[in-house]
């Protein structure tokens, strides 16, 4: 007696079953419909479970067996609960991602299969019960995968930036070193003023070193190996040095001041005398 229990109970057990609702394309998405052999009805792809098998392992499983596509499994989308030969059949559905063009045959219970576009494929569908499903995830399905899409595209930006950073070449921001126009003076003087201000140069050991009027190279030397300092900033003195065109004291001028008055006639700006 208990034996024919058991045996009803096991007969009175759900179908438990998977399948997807398989989109194809992103600008305008287009959803898998199969043939069955059997009374040529037109379904979504599904199936049942094997023994110990999940249902979203079902569901690769048999989307793959009945469209020949591999698959991207995304959100789950809902249960479609109906009777079938006497028990309750559950099939659970994902939104499911075809991933390029067909990897297999479809299976032998498969008559054909096609894409068509969501009012065309509820349109097809042969079961009123699977029209109305479709009717009510479809939109769902749709919205999901554009959102996906949208997202696959923003997080590629970043990757085509920095691709193109290391492509670029390398620009160098760094700003110039500012210009150091006292360094500037010396070596200017020291380059083209040094030679023509030799001769006049007093003779470093005296007038008893030297002939008057013969340049002394011993001190061209020394003032052409001058710091940079001694030449860079002399003290102006109101009078002589502060304005080149006031006239030459009676007393003459050394050659530091004769360098100096030199150095603003050619790179200061002229400034007219005033009466």
């Amino acid at each position: 007696m208990k034996d024919r229990k058991d045996n009803k109970d096991k007969t009175r057990a759900p179908i438990l079953a998977a399948g997807g609702i398989v989109l194809r394309g992103d600008r305008k998405p287009q959803i898998a419909v199969v043939q069955l052999r059997k009374l040529s009805a037109w379904v979504l792809p599904k199936g049942k479970l094997a023994a110990s098998e999940s249902a979203i392992a079902a569901a690769r499983r048999e989307v793959l067996e009945e469209t020949g596509h591999r698959v991207s499994i995304h959100e789950f989308l809902g249960t479609l609960a109906y009777e079938a030969g006497g028990r309750p059949k559950v099939v659970q559905f994902w939104r499911m991602q075809a991933i390029g063009g067909p990897v297999r045959e479809l299976m032998r219970d498969v008559k054909a299969m096609q894409w068509l576009a969501l009012d065309d494929a509820i349109a097809q569908l042969t079961h009123a019960r699977e029209q109305a499903f479709l009717e009510h995830v479809g939109p769902l399905a749709l919205k999901s995968a554009e959102r996906s899409a949208r997202r696959a595209v923003v997080a590629a930006r970043p990757a085509r930036r920095s691709l193109i950073e290391r492509v670029r070449p390398a620009i160098d921001t760094e700003p110039p070193a500012p210009f150091d126009i006292a360094a500037y003076s010396a070596t200017h003087w020291a380059m083209h003023a040094a030679p023509s201000l030799a001769a006049d140069a007093a003779p470093i050991g005296g007038p008893d070193t030297a002939e008057a009027g013969e340049p002394d190279v011993d001190a061209a030397a020394g003032l052409a190996a001058a710091p940079a300092a001694n030449f860079a900033t002399p003290e102006l003195r109101p009078g002589r040095l502060g304005n080149p065109d006031e006239p030459e004291p009676a007393g003459g001028r050394n050659l530091i001041e004769k360098t100096w008055v030199w150095f603003r006639q050619t790179t200061l700006p002229h400034r007219p005398r005033r009466d």
